[in-house]
């Protein structure tokens, strides 16, 4: 799947905090990285897992269905 840019704002203590992470865990790696990572563990975790909507099964629809 191919990177989309996104743009983060964040406070200086949180920063300095994302900057003490990478000295200590992540030598060398940019800040970029390290968020990406972070971002993909999180949406990665079963409790941000969000199951496909697929709607009625043909069998439970009937005209009080119908909008």
């Amino acid at each position: 799947m191919p990177a989309v840019p996104v743009t983060l704002s964040v406070d200086e203590r949180t920063l300095a905090v994302l900057d003490r992470h990478i000295d200590l865990h992540r030598p060398g790696h940019s800040r970029a990285e390290v968020i990406t990572e972070i971002l993909a563990v999180w949406a990665a975790s079963p409790e941000h897992a969000v199951e496909p909507d697929e709607g009625l099964r043909p069998e439970d629809l009937n005209a009080s269905n119908d909008c």
